[in-house]
């Protein structure tokens, strides 16, 4: 604002300031020389030499020597300069040199002025109404706008004729004791720039910075006011405020770095979580952070994703200044100038170390609950074991009697022992075959694999079909599609036992003709769907919403610990990435309950 004001009053003035290079010997004037001396744009009169050639012969050594002055005090020279190479001028030349410049001011002083005082009166009245920057005049005697530009009219929505009618006190808000101190120091150079509140036509009240200062004209004292919004300066002050509260207080960290990654500038937050205070990592690089816990590939990554998209977000682990580690979730933008290059990058990090450590401990609690569940389900697994080895063992047992009687008595023939071997063998084989069965759901493997669900389903009823047996529980199944899906084949097995056990133990205290558990498989939309149902009864409504808790059970204490179907919908929604839900449902007079799993079909399949 400043330096308009200064242009303003040095475009208006008489006096022609310049400045000399004595290294180059060039001059640069304030204004345009030619013009004002009437030469053509071919005569350069910004070199020094050119220059010296329109001086009058007798008075270029006066020139010449303010040249090879040594002093820096203030010097003052007067000599003839040509003007159109007929009539000279005396310019007086104030001027003071430091270092290698010199720097002045010429005011002219010649009789004939008046033709040149009439078009500068007439160019200052073009510059007044012309001044897109609004401009008051106001009489220091009676407070009364004398004259306003056409950019004041437009900005107060005044006329010229309303602005004569005004006091200075209709425009500024300004208590007119307080007003008349600044105008004090406005005539006693004490202060020339001021910020105040004026009143527009409309009585809106618009905040403003003036520069003034005193005038005379027609011997009357006068004061000039050049005007500039500041509006939206001073809501930007404000947005800046609010923003700079913000990054000192808010608990995300934050620095700003140049491309180079040289910290400028660092938040509290951010010296709260790396212990380093600002102005120990000013100028230094940001790898004073780094943890060597990433690859390079990892940082060439981020920094493509940076100089293509101008941002990155991600998790890095880095190293306080203590030496530990933590970690963050950063997020690193680009600043650009106004054409659009980078010169900056602003980063926003979250320290999320302790909730990285809750989550491993969540981890940790889940993989005992986990155990637990599978040390849970190897007690229903014995009992089916115990079921399904009855029939082997009885033909067995049954087999190595007729053999040791037979052979007693001497009446044991070459087709009798083959078909009592035989027998044996075969019941081998299948108690062999189950402990193949069983062995593989107990297994720990942590292998992902693409399978598919019907062979799932089928491996989880013949483990469970003996025992389903022995309480007269009978499965139907309807396989409508057979889906492939990725993940552990044996944590989903895991899941359907813990629902067909459950219905299981439904069935236990309920006396129906007819104990049936439907399983249906189907695909549903991108999802591979399974519905179990069985007809027990169905859920209590006020308890249906909790069944998937943690350590809640329907059942007494020493029938069940209530991590099953926890840890079901653990394994559904965490590591198949599926869900799963539970309804009563009623088929003609009976009630029972409904399990949908829905797990996305693979990708690969």
């Amino acid at each position: 604002m400043k330096n308009n004001f200064l242009k303003f009053l040095i475009e208006n003035s008489s006096d022609i300031a310049y400045e000399i290079n004595l290294e180059t010997k060039e001059i640069n004037w304030h204004k345009d020389l030619n013009a004002l001396l009437e030469y053509d744009k071919s005569k350069n009169l910004s070199d020094i030499n050119s220059f010296i050639q329109i001086i009058k012969k007798s008075h270029r050594n006066i020139f010449l020597e303010k040249l090879t002055i040594n002093d820096t005090e203030k010097r003052s020279i007067k000599y003839k300069i040509k003007k159109n190479n007929k009539e000279f001028q005396e310019w007086i030349d104030t001027f003071i040199k430091d270092g290698n410049k010199i720097f002045g001011v010429c005011k002219i002083n010649y009789k004939k002025l008046s033709l040149e005082l009439k078009r500068s009166k007439k160019r200052y009245q073009k510059l007044f109404e012309a001044n897109k920057i609004p401009v008051l005049v106001t009489s220091l005697k009676t407070g009364k706008i004398i004259k306003a530009n056409k950019a004041a009219n437009k900005f107060y929505g005044y006329t010229s004729k309303e602005f004569k009618k005004l006091h200075i006190t209709d425009i500024n808000t300004l208590p007119y004791e307080d007003l008349q101190k600044d105008i004090q120091k406005a005539l006693t150079d004490e202060k020339e720039c001021f910020n105040f509140k004026h009143k527009i036509k409309t009585g809106k009240i618009i905040d403003v910075e003036v520069y003034t200062g005193p005038i005379s004209l027609k011997k009357e004292n006068l004061i000039y006011s050049i005007v500039f919004d500041i509006t939206k300066r001073k809501q930007a002050l404000k947005k800046l405020k609010l923003s700079d509260t913000i990054y000192e207080n808010t608990k995300e960290g934050i620095f700003i770095t140049d491309l180079e990654t040289r910290f400028l500038s660092v938040n509290k937050a951010f010296e709260d979580i790396t212990g380093y205070k600002e102005e120990e990592v000013l100028h230094k690089k940001v790898k004073i952070l780094k943890s060597n816990k990433h690859s390079k590939a990892f940082y060439n990554n981020l920094w493509s994703s940076i100089k293509s998209k101008g941002s990155w977000e991600g998790e890095i682990t880095n190293r306080n200044k203590k030496g530990e580690l933590f970690h963050q979730w950063v997020t690193i933008n680009t600043v650009y100038d106004e054409n659009n290059k980078p010169i900056n990058y602003i980063s926003v990090f979250t320290d999320f170390t302790k909730l990285k450590e809750q989550e491993q401990l969540l981890r940790e609690k889940d993989k005992i609950m986990f155990q637990q569940s599978k040390m849970a389900s190897m007690g229903e697994m014995l009992k089916n074991i115990a079921h399904q080895w009855r029939q082997p063992l009885s033909v067995i047992t049954s087999s190595a009697s007729g053999l040791k009687l037979k052979k007693e008595f001497g009446i044991l023939s070459d087709e009798d022992f083959s078909e009592f071997a035989e027998g044996i063998l075969k019941s081998t084989n299948y108690l062999s075959q189950t402990i193949d069965d069983f062995s593989n759901y107990f297994k720990n493997s942590s292998d992902k694999e693409i399978f598919l669900v019907n062979d799932v389903i089928e491996k989880a009823i013949q483990l469970t079909d003996s025992s389903l047996k022995s309480y007269d529980i009978s499965i139907q199944t309807q396989f409508n599609d057979n889906c492939e899906i990725y993940g552990i084949k044996n944590e989903l097995i895991q899941v359907l036992l813990n629902i067909i056990n459950n219905a299981k133990d439904a069935y236990k205290d309920k006396t129906k003709n007819q104990q049936i558990v439907q399983i249906e498989s189907k695909k549903e939309l991108l999802n591979a769907c399974i519905i179990i149902k069985d007809y027990a009864g169905g859920i209590n409504e006020n308890i249906i919403d909790k069944i998937f808790e943690p350590y809640f059970t329907t059942k007494h204490q020493s029938q069940g610990t209530g991590i099953g179907l926890y840890m079901s919908k653990q394994i559904i929604e965490d590591r198949l990435n599926g869900s799963i839900s539970v309804e009563n449902i009623q088929k003609e007079e009976e009630k029972g309950v409904a399990f949908k799993i829905l797990v996305p079909i693979s990708k690969k399949s």
